[in-house]
């Protein structure tokens, strides 16, 4: 018996030691080469979250500031397009009256041809969380016409026929 407990003590001590050695070869660690989202997106996207709709809309229009880069923030912007809250936004100076919905379609098309990859499939209504009601569809519009420079006006199946013949 006491042998017993013995093994188990030395069994514990020893798996104790295991743990908290902290040498862990390299091949066996895991390390993107880059973080999903850059540091500057991630913060920026993080306040899209906001409760304060100015701050949400700020954020659209930061993210719109950063260009391609802020690629992979189209699904978080393409949720917003459904958000018509109205607010009175500060840039340069100069004060406007627009929507957090309409501040993500202007960010969307100067994201540019990259954003339209996670359209597809919320304009196909195949996409799980997202769903386009009439508010929303004003706001694709409003992207979609900026992007392509093409107007089919608020016919939202011309559109998704135009997004399907490109090769995104």
């Amino acid at each position: 018996m006491k042998r017993i407990i013995l093994f188990a003590i030395i069994s514990v001590f020893i798996a104790g030691l295991y743990l908290l050695c902290d040498d862990v070869p390299p091949e066996t660690q895991i390390q993107p080469e880059y973080p999903y989202l850059p540091n500057d997106v991630k913060a920026l996207v993080d306040k899209t979250f906001s409760i304060n709709a100015t701050e949400r809309a700020e954020a659209a229009y930061r993210l719109g500031l950063l260009g391609e880069k802020a690629e992979k923030a189209s699904p978080f912007l393409i949720r917003m397009l459904d958000d018509n809250t109205p607010v009175f936004c500060r840039y340069n100076g100069d004060g406007t009256w627009t929507t957090t919905g309409k501040e993500a379609a202007k960010a969307l098309a100067k994201i540019g041809r990259p954003a339209l990859k996670c359209l597809l499939s919320v304009l196909e209504n195949k996409h799980p969380y997202i769903s386009v009601k009439p508010d929303m569809e004003k706001n694709i519009i409003l992207f979609l016409t900026e992007v392509s420079g093409e107007n089919f006006g608020n016919d939202i199946s011309k559109w998704l026929n135009w997004l399907k013949t490109r090769s995104i």
